[in-house]
């Protein structure tokens, strides 16, 4: 099912490559990094849409805070019936307390159709930095623990606007954000370095778009508001 979608990104990338060739970037490792940075770079952008009517929910997801903290205190010592509740809440404003989630499950069908990608390339020679083939594993390890880092942080700021959510809301967040994390983590342990660096460079374009989307717009509501 995925073979389609393979095919294209593989017309993309070897075009992009080419591309990167063309200008005078020859080494071969550095040819390929910048190629899977401006494949990444694209993938973003088309995603920027969803990110921005993600931004949109979990502010609406603010705005029903203070019922959702009345119902919580009305149903204290009643837990079953605050949390259902609070989702009839979440249901009635089209708001979810998960929506932070959304853009790293959305690319998990191209992060598996990548990985068709860059298994069917074998480049020999292809280092860059510490990494001595960019289509093999990292031997030191030091890919994977990025790729888990940067998911969590991307994952972390993704989600900051929703801080003021309920306590067990924000817990269910907070341990889908670092269960996502260690996944992703793990996955990168078997993945060829190539497709790490693309996930890895996907986290860092999110924190960027992150930045001027969400904390960037709060904290001049706050100067605005003080």
């Amino acid at each position: 099912m995925l073979q389609p979608i393979v095919n294209f990104l593989t017309n993309i990338f070897t075009a992009l490559h080419s591309f990167v060739l063309n200008i005078g970037i020859t080494h071969v490792g550095t040819s390929y990094v910048l190629a899977i940075f401006i494949l990444t770079l694209i993938v973003r952008l088309i995603l920027l849409p969803l990110n921005i009517k993600q931004i949109r929910s979990q502010a609406k997801m603010q705005e029903v805070q203070p019922i959702v903290q009345e119902m919580q205190k009305k149903y204290k010592n009643d837990p079953q019936k605050a949390q259902m509740e609070m989702m009839k809440i979440y249901k009635e404003n089209n708001v979810s307390p998960f929506s932070g989630c959304l853009p790293l499950l959305i690319q998990m069908p191209i992060l598996f159709a990548l990985y068709g990608v860059f298994t069917s390339i074998n480049v020999q020679g292809a280092s860059f930095l510490w990494i001595p083939n960019l289509y093999a594993k990292d031997p030191f390890y030091i890919l994977p623990i990025l790729s888990a880092a940067t998911t969590y942080l991307s994952s972390y700021l993704t989600t900051k606007t929703t801080a003021n959510t309920s306590q067990q809301g924000g817990m269910n967040m907070g341990s889908m954000n670092i269960g996502m994390s260690l996944m992703m983590g793990f996955m990168a342990l078997n993945f060829r370095s190539a497709l790490v660096l693309y996930w890895i460079m996907g986290n860092l374009i999110q924190l960027v778009q992150t930045y001027f989307l969400v904390i960037r717009p709060a904290n001049k509501k706050k100067a605005l508001a003080s």
